[in-house]
């Protein structure tokens, strides 16, 4: 019945090629069968060097040319072991003196699981979240049953074994589902020298799993970066070069706990991170809302988190309601022990989550767990009261099912399921003639390696590469040794009214290439064509011509090109400069002194969610690109900030950066 779910919800809502499947899974799957790591560079961003074994399976069929609807169901029916696992989940923590749990709490829990708007987004599609949370889930269902009859150290083993897989297949199950399964461990043992030989067996069957399978990985890395989780952590592993020329946030004379800590703090994605502890105690409330970038990207309303923050509430007013009556007793004692450890691993990840992410992708393993703690706790709120409980969990799926219809997005990119999964349109020349790729843009394009001709690599350029730092000198050892077999690759960002690309304009990524000392030879230059969402601008005009092509540019490069001694000496002016912001707001510059870039008449430092720039005009500037809408906040000019550097606020608060001259 799960599968049968899995599968309908995915060709009701159809092919999903998000931008993550192009620019980042599908070379993820590809590297697994092909070694590239001494190949390209970062051609899928820093994603590159992820663990990429679990988009093994999305390559390989692509690569098979099933048809989009074969790949479908078959994602389909790999995410359906989630749901599966939810029901195993349930039925152990509500499982009755004589075996048996009730209906209720089974196919309620999996109901909730499903009506989860961020799984549901995921379910059929290359995100791998659901993939390795299955694995998660797997081990939490052991540890679960091991609270019934006696207890055998082989499912705590085997619940090692998952855990430390899906750690080691992404990175965030590590937090979020393997450390807050320890609280299972320790309460399913009958003592403390069983506890302790559970947390021993447990550790080491998760670190062995972690190193089986991400160990090769890692030790590929080690070889090429001198660093095993490159690029994460580089300050920590290489602090004398650390990637793109940014130096590391904690100083020399820091202790080697001090520069782990800073390095670790590297590592936390502030987009969906609460900016208080109030916010943080709001969060099920704010998850309510209909908005966007709360706790994905998307908008991804769901109620079931608050109502697990009322949950306590309901069991005080049933307690209250039938005080004069007979005790009630559901399950056996060690279901109430299996729900009441489960229900503390989520408390253990939901903090953590809050600590270190906040997006709800990251977090579906433990969604699928809180389905059946919310569920299950309702039935034990409401025992002896078989049509309440009914009752209230009925009410809780409709309240879910208003929220996925009116306030929840189901698909990043949707298209309909004919033909292949990837559609994509490249020259002759181009499967013959093996070139040397820079991506101008944060579109990598990787995905259109195995489609270009044997020999071909990428270079993830994203907007700028200093020729000086490490990351230049890479890159130009391997524009070396393909040279002259370069070319560039640009999205295009504006058509005709009757669909034709707008070439996109040089100055867009000439500063870049001239920095390497490249320019574009305008006249070998050609499109490739792939379906997908296009996202560009369109002239005035009536629509004709498909509207679901996008255009990649790509022209060749030839040696040439330099920068002016005005493009020099306004570099060194905007480096020093915006040297000076990063300085004054450490807490929101983490990693700091990277390199300024020339995009029209700014130049410009760009950080995940926002940006810095000094302008031709000499004014200093800021934007969060994330949930700024838009403003723009004037930190003086560049006199001000040379003959006296200005003191700054910074701050955060609904998620939103601010940064403002103390002085204003």
């Amino acid at each position: 019945m799960c599968t049968v779910l899995a599968i309908a919800w995915t060709l009701f809502a159809g092919k999903d090629v998000p931008w993550d499947a192009l620019h980042y899974h599908l070379y993820a799957g590809y590297s697994v069968f092909h070694d590239r790591v001494a190949i390209d560079y970062f051609p899928a961003g820093p994603q590159t060097y992820f663990v990429p074994y679990a988009h093994a399976p999305l390559a390989l069929m692509v690569q098979a040319g099933w048809p989009s609807l074969a790949i479908g169901i078959t994602l389909a029916c790999m995410h359906a072991t989630a749901l599966w696992l939810t029901w195993e989940l349930a039925r152990a923590v509500s499982q009755g003196a004589d075996g048996r749990s009730p209906a209720l709490v089974t196919w309620g829990a999996v109901a909730l699981a499903l009506a989860n708007p961020v799984l549901l987004q995921a379910l059929g599609s290359s995100f791998t979240d659901i993939t390795t949370g299955a694995l998660a889930l797997g081990g939490y269902v052991a540890l679960v049953n091991n609270f019934h009859g006696v207890q055998r150290l082989h499912r705590v083993a085997l619940a090692g074994v998952l855990l430390g897989t899906a750690a080691a297949l992404k990175m965030s199950n590590a937090v979020f589902a393997l450390l807050p399964a320890l609280p299972l461990v320790v309460g399913s043992a009958p003592s403390w020298r069983m506890r302790w030989q559970g947390i021993l067996l447990f550790a080491g069957c998760a670190g062995g799993a972690l190193i089986l399978v991400g160990g090769p990985w890692a030790y590929s890395l080690w070889q090429a970066f001198g660093n095993p989780l490159f690029p994460m952590l580089d300050g920590l592993f290489n602090p004398a070069a650390p990637v793109g020329g940014a130096v590391a946030s904690a100083s020399a004379s820091a202790s080697p706990l001090a520069k782990l800590l800073g390095a670790m703090d590297v590592m936390r994605d502030p987009r969906f991170l609460p900016s208080s502890l109030v916010e943080a105690l709001m969060r099920p409330l704010d998850i309510l809302a209909a908005q966007r970038r709360i706790h994905t990207e998307t908008l991804a309303a769901d109620a079931r988190y608050a109502a697990l923050l009322c949950l306590p509430a309901l069991w005080l007013v049933a307690a209250i309601w039938r005080r004069s009556g007979p005790a009630t007793v559901v399950g056996n004692r060690a279901s109430q022990r299996a729900w009441a450890s489960l229900a503390v691993s989520f408390v253990v990840a939901w903090v953590l989550w809050l600590l270190i992410s906040g997006n709800s992708r990251y977090f579906l393993p433990m969604a699928c767990v809180a389905a059946v703690v919310l569920v299950a706790g309702v039935y034990r709120a409401l025992a002896g009261m078989p049509r309440a409980q009914v009752g209230v969990v009925g009410m809780l799926l409709a309240v879910q099912a208003v929220m996925l219809s009116q306030a929840a997005e189901f698909r990043w990119s949707a298209q309909p399921w004919d033909g292949v999964w990837i559609q994509t349109t490249v020259s002759k020349k181009l499967q013959t003639e093996p070139f040397l790729y820079l991506s101008m843009d944060a579109q990598s394009q990787s995905f259109l390696l195995p489609y270009l001709a044997t020999g071909s690599a990428f270079v993830g350029m994203g907007v700028d590469i200093d020729p000086d730092s490490r990351d230049g000198r890479r890159v130009l050892a391997l524009i070396k040794a393909h040279s002259p077999q370069l070319r560039m690759l640009a999205p295009v960002r504006a058509i005709e009214s009757d669909g034709r690309p707008i070439a996109p304009a040089a100055a867009t990524f000439d500063y870049a290439l001239r920095r390497l000392g490249l320019r574009v030879d305008v006249g070998d230059c050609e499109y490739i064509h792939f379906r997908g969402n296009s996202d560009v601008l369109e002239r005035a005009g009536p629509k004709s011509g498909s509207r679901d092509q996008v255009h990649i540019y790509t022209c060749r490069l030839i040696p040439g090109g330099a920068l002016s001694e005005a493009e020099v000496a306004g570099k060194r002016w905007a480096d020093q400069v915006l040297d000076q912001v990063e300085d004054a707001c450490p807490e929101l510059f983490r990693s700091r002194h990277t390199t300024s870039v020339r995009n029209g008449s700014i130049w410009r430092r760009g950080y995940p969610d926002f940006a810095t720039w000094v302008n031709d005009d000499g004014f200093v500037r800021f934007a969060d690109l994330f949930r700024g809408g838009g403003d723009i906040s004037g930190l003086g000019t560049v006199k001000e900030w040379i003959e006296s550097p200005r003191a700054l606020k910074c701050w955060r608060q609904g998620g939103r950066l601010h940064v403002e001259r103390s002085d204003f």
